[in-house]
């Protein structure tokens, strides 16, 4: 992989799951490298309110694991492996590739796969880490705070995931363990006011030919000046530019 071709990164960056080589040691000062890059992303206010709590010990990871497959089995196995599947409440609309009769797709059914795979190997992962905002607190603030917050985190977090793929290693962005953030944050010594935003498992991938996911056009999902007014674009071949 040519880690300069921009248009690679940012097109074969997926969510890893199933290929993550837990076996492979990464060293400390490679995620520190991909931390330091996603560090240069921008943050509300210059305020760079994020901290990020690198899990390497053994033990402690397979407490925040353990965390996360209880939340996994809860939210997720459970009610798709119910009567109403993916009608139960807790995963109803969160789905795509859901038919009529609430059979998924096999995209989809891949991906269900995968998160199966991911919720009982997530603490082999080399590293666990978890971002964190600092301020501000979302139920003090006003119109905006919520996406303020959100907005501060996630643009450093995607960079870091762009950062990992151009050194050969992977992750996926998780939340399960939010079902559980107060015992994870006794666990880590996070403050009650620090929140916690996701959980990253990170290391090297099981190979790097990962290819651009099937997306909808641009056309069915862009709207011009109004909602529902397609964008007048047609999608371009990965290969081809605009000057």
């Amino acid at each position: 992989m040519n880690s300069n071709d921009l248009r690679h990164v940012l097109t074969t960056t997926r969510a890893i799951r199933r290929r993550l080589d837990y076996d492979r040691p990464v060293d400390l000062a490679v995620l520190g490298e991909c931390l330091q890059l996603a560090l240069q992303a921008p943050t509300g206010g210059g305020a760079e309110d994020w901290r990020w709590v690198v899990v390497a010990d053994p033990a402690l990871k397979a407490d925040l694991a353990a965390l996360y497959l209880e939340a996994y089995l809860e939210h997720v196995h459970k009610p798709l492996h119910s009567a109403e599947g993916t009608a139960h409440r807790t995963v109803r609309g969160r789905l795509g590739g859901v038919g009529a009769d609430g059979r998924v797709d096999p995209r989809t059914a891949r991906i269900l796969d995968g998160a199966e795979h991911l919720a009982h190997n997530i603490g082999r992962a080399p590293y666990l880490v978890i971002p964190c905002a600092t301020r501000p607190n979302p139920a003090h603030g006003g119109a905006g705070t919520h996406s303020a917050v959100y907005g501060s985190l996630y643009p450093a977090i995607w960079q870091f995931n762009l950062a990992l793929r151009t050194r050969g290693l992977g992750t996926c962005i998780t939340t399960l363990h939010l079902h559980h953030a107060e015992r994870a944050a006794a666990l880590l010594g996070i403050p009650a006011d620090a929140l916690q935003i996701t959980l990253l498992p990170v290391a090297y991938t099981v190979g790097t030919d990962f290819r651009p996911a099937a997306r909808r056009p641009v056309g069915e999902v862009a709207y011009l000046d109004r909602w529902g007014t397609p964008l007048p674009y047609e999608d371009q071949p990965w290969g081809e530019t605009h000057a």
